[in-house]
């Protein structure tokens, strides 16, 4: 790889030499904005949207603010118009060509520059590129953006469709606050809310504007294909080329030399170089450049937790008479499989990634914004992606509800080694299939495809989220229409599935998600269930059992959805109540914000499995230990809902059930401070759940499988490409009124295979606590605690500590412990910026369960956090994202643990 000085100055190069040869006006920053009708005029800036727009003018109030997602709803039914007047100098009038480029217009508009018309926009998820070189003129130029609202463009779009039959659903759930008909649309489908989200309909210009000088060709883009043949690797490079076209005979015939070049080390390179001959009557061509790369000459890029992510630049150069155009991307040397095999019952389902089976950990990602144009901010996506790095995920996947997400995002992906499962924006719904609206959605599938395909982390793309779910459930009364089949058909078959294979056939293709994979093709894609354990992958939800139940859960081949609930920080809730009076389980502000059905009543019971709710005379208090027992129960949860389908990894059941070789859970991010399923809240703070993710998706970890008849199994699963020897698990049993186990267990000289899941050993658990002394057979799984540990040969700890807990919380007496926190001076150096980290020294004089810290008003995390405390003392560190003091954290930080919310509290 090239050193970082080589990069910056071939960065910089390449940077002058397109200023030089191809001359660009960006049209960002600030433009005027107008709602004619109501005779409102403000500051607009681009890239921006009408709901962030109006807040900075202080004409809306602040839009995730109480109930302003209602509030604020008549922005969206607006016509609103943006206007940018800019002066273009002598020198680039004379260039033969001028094209202006939106990089993305939300959603509907007619387009004019110096009141000629030059075009229209459509649909949120493309580029729009204009031919105005008959239309700028020297000095001042004006260009107009008219919006017309989405919700009404929709609404109409809506009501020409059912004169011939009705596309579902017609509108959200009541809970959703929402609007309708946007799946006649082509715009982020959440933006019209979600059972995560509130609605608002955006408007605007959220990406880039350009003013682009061409005198004979402009590289719209870049692309690769890269394949591995025997020892080396063919890399196809092709170009999408716009021509300049002429009506003068002596310039119809370009001469080119086109060079593609790959930068290996500070020293070496290959390269390849090609002489074309352009026709100026042709518009848009592409030219393809091979390169043979020697397999010993590059890295291979590997996924989180299984090596580096080596990424290399490659240059194309277009030298004509009147250019010299560069355009640079960076790839990588991986190859990718999406295997599904005949197992004795159904289809293996699992990506191998240079040639290693590799199980995929992570979650699903929602727009890190519900306001596009915020999308893509550094600090939110970095830190995002940084939180997943960190807690050992190697795989996320764009939920199709969203958007394609913003270069930085997949640029990250790939410096970070996270794998990609890429939905195509269409989400829980049915959708037309006219022919202008495949049009739409063809055109919209190349850009994409060619905008994303470079990228290593990229391994799958999927047709949508669960509209094949939605077609046989027959969630929106569809029913046995033939008609919605044959939509189906249309859109994700013939459409996407023909063309995305025909883009980039380096990747596998999924019809839908959940779905049963290659099986389908058998059926024809419909009418049989979209959830079978024997294929494909599944999304499994259960909001009546309790969640800490292992045994609800199924053996999927790869669950590529599964979730529980929670709400985020009070700190985080305390930016957008209105009063105190908000904090409250019953409250108004409570209500508007759980956008599920029945969300408040389901997590209640799911609570009420293990807990009992403390109860007092404080109800801001009762409403902060409420928010505590959420994500505990959010966290443990999950953890077990986890640890199951890593112990499944190698094996499958009587019935063929098993081999699962992903847990993807709902959801990595929040839009707003409201309950959701959430691992990080809206303002970036961990949850419970993220900190035990860095312990159940660690890449060893001991486990445990408590049947429905007491039989306790104990599993260990390791991810390593390597074997280890002599391991031993130890089983601590702790009563709770004493620091110090009754009894010890050890499994000793255990090799942990590679990549694989095993089950140690199993026995009863109720007979097992009574002979160690727990108590008699009633009352033994209520006295004790169990812990489990793994050790390598030299002794030490190669997995995070676990638990098994023999009966639900709400049965045990918790120990009444004094848990105190200790800030030590000494600064450590800094982990994830170049601020200071603390250590942090926690002591009690009892057991204490699910330890929590937080702090109100510093950006950072805890290296652990929700833990239990089996020893008098425990050191952890807190990561400081800001230049802080000692005394600053010291001020800011709140301790709660499980002893602390029942002390002198009735309970219900």
């Amino acid at each position: 790889m090239l050193s970082k000085i080589k990069v910056l100055i071939l960065v910089l190069w390449i940077s002058f030499s397109i200023s030089v040869c191809s001359q660009v006006i960006t049209l960002n920053g600030i433009w005027r904005g107008t709602i004619h009708v109501l005779d409102i005029n403000f500051n607009a800036t681009v890239p921006g949207g009408i709901f962030t727009d109006l807040q900075k003018n202080n004409i809306i109030k602040n839009n995730l603010y109480g109930k302003n997602d209602v509030n604020n709803r008549w922005v969206g039914n607006q016509s609103v118009t943006y206007t940018k007047h800019f002066n273009v100098d002598n020198k680039f009038v004379k260039a033969r060509k001028m094209v202006l480029i939106f990089h993305g217009i939300d959603t509907f508009a007619n387009i004019f520059l110096n009141d000629h018309k030059i075009g229209e926009a459509s649909n949120m998820f493309i580029r729009y590129i204009f031919d105005v070189t008959n239309f700028i003129k020297k000095g001042q130029n004006r260009l107009k953006v008219i919006f017309r609202s989405a919700v009404k463009v929709a609404d109409d779009l809506y009501n020409e469709q059912k004169k011939n039959y009705i596309i579902p659903p017609v509108c959200v759930p009541k809970e959703y606050n929402g609007q309708c008909h946007i799946n006649h649309i082509r715009k982020m489908q959440s933006s019209f809310s979600w059972d995560w989200g509130p609605a608002f309909p955006s408007i605007g210009i959220w990406k880039d504007v350009e003013l682009i000088f061409v005198n004979d060709i402009l590289i719209n883009d870049i692309t690769t294909d890269i394949r591995k043949d025997d020892d080396a690797w063919n890399v196809l490079v092709t170009l999408f080329l716009e021509v300049t076209q002429s009506q003068d005979e002596r310039f119809m015939r370009i001469n080119s030399h086109i060079t593609s070049t790959l930068h290996i080390s500070k020293n070496k390179f290959i390269s390849n170089a090609s002489e074309i001959v352009f026709d100026a009557n042709e518009k848009y061509i592409t030219v393809n450049i091979s390169l043979n790369v020697p397999e010993d000459a590059v890295e291979n890029w590997w996924p989180n937790g299984y090596g580096e992510q080596p990424l290399y630049y490659l240059i194309a150069t277009v030298t004509t008479t009147n250019d010299i155009l560069h355009k640079w991307i960076r790839v990588a040397f991986r190859t990718v499989e999406l295997v599904e095999e005949p197992l004795e019952k159904g289809l293996s389902f699992y990506f191998r990634i240079n040639g290693i089976p590799i199980f995929a950990k992570g979650s699903n990602f929602i727009p890190a914004s519900v306001f596009p144009e915020l999308g893509a901010k550094e600090d939110t996506i970095r830190h995002l992606l940084l939180s997943v790095k960190e807690t050992h995920m190697n795989m996320l996947r764009v939920w199709g509800g969203g958007v394609y997400e913003s270069k930085l995002f997949y640029d990250l992906a790939d410096e970070y080694g996270i794998m990609i499962w890429q939905d195509f924006m269409f989400a829980c719904a049915m959708y037309p299939t006219s022919d202008s609206f495949l049009r739409n959605v063809k055109e919209e599938v190349l850009q994409n495809v060619i905008y994303l395909k470079n990228h290593p982390s990229i391994v799958l793309w999927a047709g949508n989220n669960e509209n094949e779910a939605a077609l046989y459930g027959n969630w929106y009364g569809t029913g046995s229409a033939q008609v919605y089949k044959e939509d189906y058909m249309k859109l994700y078959l013939n459409l996407l599935k023909t063309e995305v294979e025909k883009l980039d056939p380096t990747r596998p293709f999924v019809v839908s998600s959940p779905g049963n994979g290659a099986f389908e093709k058998t059926y024809n894609y419909t009418g049989e269930n979209p959830y079978s354990n024997l294929y494909g992958d599944v999304h499994y939800y259960n909001y009546i059992r309790n969640g800490w139940d292992i045994t609800q859960y199924p053996r999927t081949r790869f669950c590529s959805e599964y979730g529980f609930q929670s709400w985020p920080s009070i700190y985080t809730i305390a930016t957008a109540i209105e009063s105190a009076k908000d904090l409250h389980m019953n409250s108004d502000f409570v209500k508007h914000r759980q956008h599920q059905p029945f969300g408040n009543q389901y997590m209640l019971l799911l609570i009420l499995h293990n807990f009992k709710i403390p109860q007092s005379n404080d109800s801001i208090r009762d409403f902060e230990n409420y928010i505590y027992l959420s994500q505990i129960n959010q966290a443990v949860s999950m953890k077990i809902q986890t640890e199951a389908y890593r112990q499944a990894k190698s094996e499958v059941n009587s019935v063929g059930e098993g081999m699962t070789m992903g847990a993807l859970y709902w959801q990595l991010n929040d839009v707003w401070q409201a309950p959701s399923w959430s691992s990080i809240d809206i303002d970036g703070r961990w949850k419970m759940l993220h900190y035990y993710a860095k312990d159940f998706f660690a890449p060893i970890i001991v486990t445990s499988y408590l049947s429905a008849s007491k039989e306790l199994s104990i599993h260990v699963v390791s991810d390593r490409l390597y074997n280890l020897t002599n391991c031993t698990i130890k089983l601590h049993i702790y009563k709770w009124e004493f620091m110090k186990p009754i009894f010890e267990l050890f499994y000793d000289n255990i090799t942990l295979e590679s990549n694989t899941a095993m089950k140690v050993t199993s026995f009863w658990l109720d007979t097992f606590l009574v002979q160690v002394g727990c108590g008699s057979l009633d009352s033994a799984k209520r006295s004790c605690i169990v812990t489990l540990s793994l050790t390598d040969e030299t002794g030490l700890l190669i997995a995070p500590i676990n638990y098994v807990y023999p009966d639900t919380l709400k049965n045990v007496d918790i120990p009444e412990a004094n848990v105190t926190v200790k800030i030590e001076k000494n600064h450590l150096p800094g982990k994830l910026s170049n601020y200071a980290d603390f250590e942090i020294v926690l002591s009690t004089d009892k057991i204490v369960l699910f330890v929590w810290l937080e702090v109100s008003s510093i950006r950072g995390h805890f290296s652990e956090n929700g833990f239990h405390m089996f020893a008098k003392e425990k050191k952890i560190f807190f990561y400081s994202y800001e230049a802080i003091t000692d005394e600053l954290l010291r001020s800011n930080i709140k301790l709660t643990h499980m002893s602390n919310i029942y002390n002198a509290r009735n309970t219900f």
